[in-house]
C-alpha cells in the first residue's frame, strides 16, 4: 500500500512538472523562414467527405454546405462566424410583434453567376419549390410556411405559428435562392 501511495505521488509530481514547463514564457518567436512570396504558388484544400455531386437542394452531406452555402449560394440571410444572423440577399429584415410575419427587402442589383438578375419572384418561386419538395434537404424545415409573397423588393413569409429557428434555416439549404426556370443541371454545375 504505501509502495503504491508513493508511485501515485511520483507520477503527480512528475506530471505538475510538465505542466509548469509547458505553461512557460518562451521569449519572442523567430521566423522560421526569410525567403520570398511565390505569386504562383497554390493550396489545396481538401475536404473529408467529398460530396458525390453538387445539389444542395437533394444531396446529403456537410461538405456541400462548406463548399457551396455562402461562397456560391445565398439565402435572404446568412450566419457570421459568430453564427450571428445578418441580412444577405435582403439588405434588412423584420419580424412581427406576433413573430408570424417575416418580411425582407430584397437587394437591387445582384445577379446570379449567368448575368441574369435576382427577382423577387425567384424569392417566392425558390421559397415554395423548397417547402413542396420534401425529397429536398431541410424541407421540413419551411412547415409553418403558409405564404410566401413578393411585392415589389419586399418578400413577405407568413407562418402558421411563431418558428424560432425560422431565420437559422434560411441561412441554410432551405433558404437557397435559385433561379426560376433555371435549365442548369445543378449536379455538374451552379447558378449561385
Amino acid at each position: 500500500m504505501l509502495r503504491r501511495t508513493a508511485l501515485a505521488a511520483t507520477a503527480l509530481v512528475a506530471a505538475a512538472a510538465l505542466a509548469l514547463t509547458a505553461c512557460t514564457g518562451g521569449g519572442n518567436p523567430t521566423p522560421t523562414s526569410t525567403g520570398k512570396a511565390d505569386p504562383s504558388a497554390s493550396v489545396a484544400i481538401r475536404l473529408v467527405l467529398e460530396p458525390g455531386n453538387l445539389d444542395i437542394r437533394q444531396t446529403a452531406g456537410a461538405a456541400l454546405d462548406q463548399i457551396l452555402m455562402d461562397n456560391v449560394y445565398q439565402g435572404l440571410v446568412a450566419r457570421t462566424p459568430e453564427q450571428k444572423i445578418v441580412p444577405s440577399l435582403a439588405s434588412d429584415f423584420t419580424v412581427s410583434d406576433d413573430r408570424l410575419t417575416y418580411t425582407f427587402t430584397l437587394r437591387e442589383g445582384v445577379t446570379f453567376d449567368d448575368g441574369q438578375a435576382l427577382t423577387p419572384q425567384d424569392v417566392v418561386w425558390s421559397l415554395q419549390q423548397h417547402k413542396a419538395n420534401a425529397a429536398w434537404a431541410d424541407a421540413a424545415t419551411l412547415s409553418r410556411v403558409t405564404s410566401v409573397a413578393a411585392d415589389g423588393q419586399k418578400i413577405t413569409v407568413t407562418l402558421s405559428e411563431p418558428d424560432s429557428q425560422l431565420l437559422w434555416n434560411l441561412s441554410g439549404r432551405a433558404g437557397t435562392i435559385l433561379k426560376k426556370g433555371d435549365t442548369v443541371d445543378y449536379k455538374t454545375a451552379a447558378n449561385g
